[in-house]
């Protein structure tokens, strides 16, 4: 029963975190390059 219990918390676990990366994902795709990679561009413009 002890297993039967794990087992299901291990896969709701793994299915939640499956489910953040793919929002994740879907998310950084909407970002252009200049949005996604401004604040290093000007750090490094600064040098």
């Amino acid at each position: 029963m002890r297993r039967l219990i794990f087992a299901l918390a291990v896969l709701a676990v793994a299915s939640a975190g499956i489910s953040a990366s793919f929002a994740a994902v879907h998310h950084a795709k909407t970002l252009t390059f200049a949005e996604r990679f401004a604040p290093a561009l000007d750090l490094m413009a600064k040098q």
